[in-house]
């Protein structure tokens, strides 16, 4: 009833000051003239919400796109500390270049890396990928622009070796992701933690770190021992390597 009264006078169809009765709807005027207020703040509040809905749907795409520009310099900023790291490591005439890696291969996880530079930024079979001096691997196929990596817990990979000893052996990668110095002769002395490194031999350069010795397997009966090496950088967290011909 006071909504529709209200609605009444605010057409001018009804003037209630101006009757006999104004007294007697004094506090209705006032109830009315409340009500009038309180129609008109909802209003205004509405527009407020909406206002501030759509100042909130901007700040949202403005700082979806600032995270977007932050993630890519973070990127930038790890590739480029990446390099500088590289660039300080063991000085090396041979030319540095710096990838992606951006998958593996689905039949055999970790046991092959798939970066995103290819022969038109010049990566050619048997080039090797390294972080530092740690050898990683080496390149088996290229694409335009992509290439594929061969770790050293592939299958396929021999590598002539030596502990900082002078133990010689070779690092064979087995089925399962596991690194082995193998073919090392009795009686030489293995010890965990000790790193191994490739010896200069079968067109690898020497000096490459290969891994570090984490159990030393020795059968008295057998002609050989062989050792289990970790890899120094796990193969499932790599990001950023190095390509340098080989």
């Amino acid at each position: 009833m006071i909504i529709t009264i209200f609605l009444l006078e605010s057409t001018g169809i009804i003037n209630l000051s101006n009757t006999p009765l104004q007294r007697l709807f004094v506090p209705l005027q006032l109830s009315l003239y409340k009500t009038k207020q309180d129609f008109s703040n909802f209003v205004a509040t509405l527009g407020d919400i909406r206002a501030l809905r759509e100042n909130e749907n901007n700040l949202r795409a403005e700082n979806v796109v600032l995270l977007a520009e932050n993630a890519r310099l973070k990127k930038l900023e790890t590739e480029n500390k990446a390099l500088r790291e590289q660039l300080g490591a063991k000085k090396t005439e041979k030319k540095l270049l710096v990838a992606e890696v951006i998958g593996g291969d689905p039949l055999a996880i970790k046991s092959k890396l798939l970066i995103n530079k290819g022969s038109r930024d010049g990566v050619k079979k048997s080039d090797l990928v390294i972080i530092k001096d740690v050898l990683l691997g080496e390149i088996v196929s290229v694409g335009f622009s992509s290439a594929t990596a061969r770790l050293l817990s592939d299958p396929d990979t021999k590598i002539p070796a030596e502990t900082a000893s002078n133990v010689k052996g070779i690092v064979v990668g087995e089925f399962g992701n596991k690194i082995v110095f193998d073919k090392v002769v009795q009686g030489e002395k293995l010890k965990i933690g000790e790193i191994v490194f490739s010896s200069g031999e079968a067109d690898f350069p020497k000096g490459l770190v290969l891994g570090k010795i984490s159990k030393v397997k020795n059968y008295p009966a057998a002609l050989f021992q062989r050792g289990s090496l970790e890899p120094l950088f796990p193969y499932g967290a790599l990001e950023t390597v190095f390509i340098i011909e080989n």
